[in-house]
């Protein structure tokens, strides 16, 4: 019995592959969701709130939200990623073969 290494190194880079692929595609939808919103310049030229100031932990809490072009990358992201997934369980599942 002798091993086909060629057919080991191709199937250990095709898995190293997609899982590079979909880890990195999850991370990017992740990183798009995190996207903060447009900071808008005050009258004064500054970033700063006008107002009277706030605590710390109400500094980064805005109500515009994530610009839409975000939220629309995230979720190609997340189903590029879905699908990813889905491709390669219906690889390794013979059941789902139906030729």
């Amino acid at each position: 019995m002798s091993i086909d290494w060629m057919a080991f190194l191709i199937v250990f880079a095709a898995a190293l592959f997609s899982a590079v692929f979909v880890v990195a595609l999850y991370s990017l939808g992740i990183r798009f969701l995190a996207t903060p919103a447009p900071r808008v310049r005050g009258t004064d030229g500054s970033f700063e709130p006008e107002g009277p100031s706030r605590d710390d932990e109400d500094d980064d809490v805005d109500d515009i939200g994530r610009p839409r072009w975000a939220t629309v990358a995230a979720n190609v992201c997340f189903t590029l990623s879905a699908l990813a997934v889905l491709v390669g369980i219906f690889l390794i599942i013979p059941a789902l073969h139906f030729w």
